[in-house]
C-alpha cells in the first residue's frame, strides 16, 4: 500500500477513535417582546421591546471513566454589558464531576449551580417565564464556586453539602496587590457559605425538598436561610409549592435582623397535547419592620400573579404569551403589569 493511503488511514483511524470522545455541545435561548402597561415606577410605563433575556452555550466532556467536565457561557442583557454597551458573556459554569468516589455520589469542584435555586427550577420548571421565587427577590446566588458532595442513598431519597466562596459568579478571588504590600484581602476568602439539601421522592412524580444556606457575611451579617418544596408532577398536570424563611443579622437600618419569607404556588394542567396552561402566585414578605414594609419597595409585601398559555411547537420551541402582576405593600403605589409573548428553544 503506497505510504499515502497508510497515512490517510491512520488519520481516519485516530479522527474516530478521537470522536468518539468529542465535547458534547448544547445551548438555549429565551427572551420577549414585552410591553410594560403599568409600573410602580412611572418612568418605566408602556416601555416596550424585543429583548432576550437568557443565552446559554455549553460543553460537556467525559475526561475519563468515572469524570466529566461542564463550561458553559452565559449572556444577560442586564447583567453582562460591557463599558462600551456591548453584550457580552461571561461563565457560568466550570466544574469537573467525580463520579462514585463514594457509594453512590458526585464529587463536584468548580463554579457550580446552587440547590435552592437550582433544584427548585428542575422540580417546576418554567424558568423562561420567570425565576422562582427565591431568585426572584435576590435571596441567593445560583451559582458559587467550591465543592460539593451529593449521595444518593436509594431511588426515593438524596442528600447534599456543599461549601463555597460566597461569591456567585464574581471574580476578584485572589489578594489585591495594589499598594504592594497583598493586605486586602478579597471579602471571598474571609466569609465562606454552606449549601445542604436532603430530597425524598416516595412514589413517582412526588417530590419533598428541604434545602437550607448558611453565609458569613461583611459587618456580621450573617445570613441563613431555610427552604421547603412539596410538588407532584405526571403528564396531566404539575402542582407544588414552595416556601422559605430568610434572615440577616444586622440587616435593616436600626441594626436589627431583617427578616424575610415568602410562598410560591407554581402548577400547569395539559389542555391539549402541545398546549399548558401555566400558572403561578407569590406572596413576599421584604421585612418585619412594619414602617420599611409600607414606604420601601425592596422591603416591602408583594404579591405576585402569573399566567401564561405554553405552545410546544416542537420539544425544544415554544411560546408562550403571558401576564405578570404584582401588587406592592406601599402606600399609594401602582402595580406592575406586564404583557409578553415568551419564546424559548434549546438545541
Amino acid at each position: 500500500m503506497r505510504p499515502i493511503y497508510v497515512l490517510a488511514a491512520l488519520l481516519l483511524f485516530e479522527g474516530a477513535s478521537f470522536g468518539q470522545n468529542l465535547p458534547k455541545f448544547s445551548g438555549l435561548m429565551f427572551g420577549d417582546y414585552y410591553y410594560v402597561a403599568q409600573n410602580h415606577d412611572q418612568t418605566q410605563k408602556n416601555m416596550q421591546a424585543i429583548d432576550y433575556r437568557r443565552i446559554y452555550l455549553t460543553a460537556d466532556y467525559t475526561i475519563a471513566d468515572g469524570f466529566w467536565a461542564r463550561f458553559r457561557l452565559e449572556s444577560d442583557p442586564t447583567g453582562s454589558n460591557l463599558g462600551n454597551g456591548k453584550l457580552s458573556t461571561w461563565v457560568k459554569d466550570a466544574f469537573i464531576d467525580w463520579k462514585n468516589p463514594l457509594g453512590n455520589s458526585d464529587l463536584v469542584i468548580g463554579l457550580q449551580g446552587t440547590w435552592n435555586i437550582n433544584m427548585a427550577e428542575g422540580i417546576f420548571g418554567y424558568r423562561p417565564l420567570e425565576k422562582t421565587i427565591q431568585d426572584l427577590h435576590g435571596i441567593s446566588a445560583s451559582r458559587d464556586l467550591g465543592i460539593s458532595l451529593t449521595e444518593r442513598f436509594s431511588d426515593q431519597f438524596s442528600a447534599g453539602l456543599l461549601v463555597g466562596n460566597n461569591s456567585g459568579n464574581s471574580g476578584g478571588l485572589y489578594p489585591s496587590n495594589a499598594n504592594g504590600l497583598g493586605t486586602n484581602v478579597n471579602l471571598a476568602y474571609r466569609y465562606k457559605t454552606g449549601y445542604l439539601f436532603l430530597q425524598f421522592v416516595p412514589v413517582k412524580g412526588f417530590t419533598i425538598l428541604l434545602d437550607g444556606q448558611y453565609s458569613g457575611a461583611p459587618k456580621q451579617q450573617d445570613i441563613t436561610t431555610g427552604d421547603v418544596i412539596v410538588n407532584y408532577t405526571n403528564k396531566d398536570f404539575s402542582l407544588g409549592a414552595q416556601g422559605f424563611v430568610n434572615s440577616v443579622k444586622n440587616g435593616e437600618p436600626d441594626g436589627s435582623t431583617l427578616s424575610r419569607n415568602g410562598i410560591s404556588f407554581n402548577g400547569w394542567v395539559a389542555l391539549a397535547k402541545d398546549i399548558h396552561l401555566v400558572g403561578r402566585y407569590d406572596y413576599y414578605v421584604g421585612a418585619t419592620d412594619a414602617a420599611l414594609k409600607n414606604t420601601t419597595y425592596p422591603f416591602s409585601t408583594q404579591s405576585f400573579v402569573l399566567g401564561a398559555l405554553d405552545f410546544a411547537v416542537r420539544n425544544n420551541v415554544h411560546f408562550m404569551p403571558n401576564v405578570e402582576y404584582t401588587s406592592y405593600g406601599v402606600a399609594d403605589s401602582k402595580p406592575d403589569v406586564l404583557y409578553r409573548v415568551t419564546y424559548y428553544f434549546s438545541f
